[in-house]
């Protein structure tokens, strides 16, 4: 028997990663249910594609700069403290120790919006998403300024790698966690996943599964069309049956690949890239056919087909800048490919520029990390 409702707002949403991964919690048995009242964004590209994928779930492009807490209640209908769920990934630039406090530092600016908005609509669970370094922020930060930010509420930080939560990507996000106090909930814990959190530097490609538990890149996109610089598979039927459980879940509910359409390089940069292995780049390229070492060490980096994926940013499509040149084939990976080692099923379906689908790829909450969020968190909210 299913729980009661738990309703949602997802702030500086983006594609909706977050929200995604709450509708994915939702489908388990005997689970969850999420209701997801809101979606908040500046980029009206992310605003289409998400209504494009889900058209019954209400998303508002604007700039929450200003908007305010009562304004959002009013459109949803609802008092302070009915909300369950506040969640979002809104941009922090960092915090610097010279005597200003925190929220008003004008780089945390987002974040600051985000809890003014959070103290009118006084959720029962706050979740907030950014990079590590908000994180070490926090730790610098007094506990009576951390108390003040969040009045009312126990908050607690952790940063958790994607790997952990079956997601083939190396991808370290800091969470904060405000659980409000009335709840009763004394001491905040996290979701651990189901497997190993695998880190940049341990070659995990060497070491067995037995050893690692990961889902590797060939599990989550070696079934898709191999293409040629150039080539486009987009709309056509699955080439083969799915090989591994990660593909068969991505899979459901599609019947042909999307957004599956290569990169076009030229002749000489396939020819330049070609001899460079899975699971190495640049820097083990000869000294007279590497690229400038001004590049990062991860520039022009092959992925390892039994490794895992770095980090997918919003310049995926450039092999400079990172870790995504296909294993085998001679390009950078495509937004289908970039899109699995995200964790997004294969139904949600990008749309927009080349640069727009990068960008929301590049910057969601991996879907599979939120519903562990919204699994972990939702019953929480259930059993108090």
């Amino acid at each position: 028997m299913p729980h009661k409702s738990l309703t949602v707002v997802d702030l500086f949403a983006g594609v909706g990663g977050f929200s995604l991964g709450f509708l994915k919690a939702n489908a388990k048995p005997d689970s969850l249910a999420f209701d997801l009242k809101l979606l908040v964004d500046i980029d009206p590209s992310a605003a289409f594609t998400f209504k494009k994928n889900r058209p019954r779930i209400p998303f508002w492009p604007q700039d929450l700069s200003k908007i305010s807490g009562p304004e959002i209640l009013a459109l949803l209908k609802l008092r302070p403290a009915q909300l369950d769920f506040l969640v979002g990934g809104p941009p922090c630039q960092g915090f610097s120790p010279n005597g200003k406090r925190w929220l008003e530092d004008n780089r945390n600016q987002f974040i600051a919006k985000f809890i003014a908005i959070a103290e009118h609509l006084q959720p029962k669970c706050a979740i907030i998403e950014n990079v590590p370094a908000a994180v070490a922020s926090f730790e610098k930060l007094s506990s009576e300024q951390i108390q003040e930010a969040f009045d009312g509420y126990v908050v607690a930080t952790m940063v958790l790698n994607a790997t952990a939560f079956g997601v083939p990507q190396i991808r370290k996000r800091a969470f904060i966690v405000a659980l409000r106090k009335d709840l009763g909930i004394t001491h905040i814990t996290f979701p651990k996943g189901g497997f190993d959190p695998v880190e940049a530097g341990s070659e995990s490609h060497n070491l067995s599964k037995a050893e690692c538990r990961f889902v590797s890149v060939s599990d989550a996109i070696g079934d898709l069309p191999s293409l040629k610089a150039g080539q486009s598979a987009d709309g056509d039927p699955y080439p083969t049956p799915p090989e591994s459980a990660y593909q068969s879940d991505r899979r459901k509910n599609c019947l042909a690949v999307f957004n599956h359409t290569a990169r076009s390089h030229s002749k000489e940069f396939q020819q330049k890239i070609s001899p460079i292995k899975p699971g190495t780049g640049n820097s083990h390229l000869p000294d007279d056919t590497r690229f400038s070492d001004n590049y990062y060490s991860q520039a022009y980096a092959r992925l390892h087909a039994q490794g895992v994926g770095f980090t997918i940013t919003a310049n995926f499509r450039n092999p400079g800048s990172g870790r995504f040149t296909h294993y085998r084939d001679n390009r950078s990976i495509t937004v289908r490919e970039a899109a699995r080692l995200q964790s997004f099923d294969d139904n949600f379906i990008f749309h927009g520029y080349e640069t727009d689908q990068q960008r929301h790829v590049g910057n969601a909450v991996p879907p599979l990390v939120a519903e562990a969020l919204a699994t972990h968190f939702g019953s929480l909210l259930c059993n108090t």
